[in-house]
């Protein structure tokens, strides 16, 4: 369990904790798939948009839970800090700017309907500013 203790006293710069794995060592896949599924529920069910952490523990029986879901996690972009949502992304394959790309990229599709693009990027006007 990655608690306090792991997160503050014991994952140091000297000595990373190797907890972050994907996929994660000697885990089956259905319980992979499962785990993800759970957490899209959740994501789901409390309305989150674009982005969030989810924390889940599976108990003695093999079943994940959601015990934290965190819709403005911390994403500090240093790798050797306890950032987790970076951290993830990073054994995801996501660099920390494509990482704040992504999150960008997802929430211009909710807004917009359309995928992000030069085009698009163009067709958005900065305010202007009115002097009196």
């Amino acid at each position: 369990m990655y608690g306090y203790e792991a997160k503050w006293i014991w994952d140091t710069r000297e000595h990373p904790l190797a907890i972050f794995r994907c996929p994660p060592t000697g885990v089956a896949d259905s319980l992979c798939r499962e785990t993800e599924r759970v957490a899209l529920d959740a994501y789901r069910a409390l309305g989150c948009r674009d982005w969030c952490r989810i924390d889940v523990r599976v108990d003695r029986f093999g079943v994940p839970n959601v015990v934290e879901l965190n819709p403005l996690p911390g994403i500090i972009p240093d790798p050797t800090m306890n950032s987790c949502f970076p951290k993830a992304a990073r054994v995801a394959g996501y660099t920390y700017d494509g990482l704040i790309q992504e999150v960008v990229r997802t929430a211009w599709r909710r807004i917009t309907g359309r995928d992000g693009g030069a085009q698009d990027a163009a067709s958005v006007h900065a305010p202007t500013a009115i002097s009196a």
